[in-house]
């Protein structure tokens, strides 16, 4: 038995360091953005006759999050093209996660132009078979891009943890901060209020930001998801507890093409990171209907 943890234990170290050493040989690619910010991502070129994958982080994350980076690792030793960038959130080469705490001067809809800057320069680069995939907020916000005027190269969704807005408050919480929002819109106020947002308890921003994110709750995303034109695979874990009541049941009339990893949590950690691989494999080989 002992023997057989020690294999185990090299086998999961081995996969671990091959996957790092493979990140570390990508290449760097860069965008100067409207606003002058530089905007970076990690690009592996991989077989030509496979589409290339974008795979986006979570909220205030980068690409090095476990989650994002394993599979980014994981697919380009497969043959695919990976290209994972880092949003940059208002600040230029970003390479660390943001704390909830920080002033948040970015919004949504500079995430969805970055997003489709990157998907230009891989459609630039020769690539016209682009498959988006996210993990969490980066889910949502992929959601969003091609809800809007997406390029027509990319002919897939993968939605890994896909979650709405994730406003945590009361009802009557809640009703007291739209007035509060409504009233500083009206004012043009850009002062920071402090309302939450995803696991952040206090999110200091302005009420446009906020509302550029806080918009996308549940029925929004579900209409979005109804909307979409090209094909969608959900991945989510039975055991997620950031979900909230109902959502499962909601997205699975959404998308109809819906797999559930049976007792993975949100990030899809421990053991269950090789079940989200095979069905990321799976879903990428699926012929693309819609």
């Amino acid at each position: 038995m002992r023997w057989r943890s020690n294999c185990l234990t090299l086998l999961f170290t081995w996969l671990i360091v091959g996957c790092g050493l493979h990140n570390a040989l990508a290449d760097e690619a860069r965008l100067t953005l409207k606003n002058g910010l530089i905007a970076t991502a990690a690009y592996k070129a991989g077989n030509p006759e496979l589409p290339a994958v974008l795979i986006l982080h979570g909220f205030l994350q980068t690409r090095d999050f476990p989650t994002v980076y394993q599979l980014a690792g994981s697919l380009s030793d497969s043959g695919y093209t990976v290209l994972s960038p880092n949003l940059s959130l208002g600040i230029s080469r970003r390479n660390k996660s943001l704390a909830c705490e920080a002033i948040h001067t970015h919004n949504m809809l500079d995430d969805l132009g970055e997003i489709d800057n990157w998907v230009n320069w891989l459609v630039s680069k020769g690539h016209n078979q682009i498959v988006l995939i996210g993990h969490s907020y980066g889910s949502l916000m992929l959601v969003a891009y091609l809800s809007s005027h997406p390029n027509p190269a990319v002919k897939k969704l993968i939605a890994i943890s896909l979650v709405d807005a994730q406003i945590d408050m009361n009802a009557q919480h809640l009703e007291k901060a739209k007035l509060d929002l409504q009233r500083r819109l009206k004012n043009h106020d850009a002062s920071l209020l402090n309302y939450p947002l995803s696991f952040c308890k206090k999110y200091p921003t302005s009420a446009q930001n906020y509302l550029s994110y806080a918009d996308w709750q549940q029925p929004r995303v579900i209409q979005a998801l109804s909307d979409l034109k090209v094909p969608t695979t959900l991945i989510m874990g039975s055991a997620d507890t950031r979900l909230g009541p109902g959502w499962l049941s909601a997205l699975k009339k959404a998308v109809p093409s819906l797999v559930l990893v049976k007792g993975a949590d949100h990030f899809m950690s421990g053991e269950y990171e090789f079940d989200l691989l095979d069905a990321v494999l799976a879903a990428l080989r699926t012929p693309q209907t819609r």
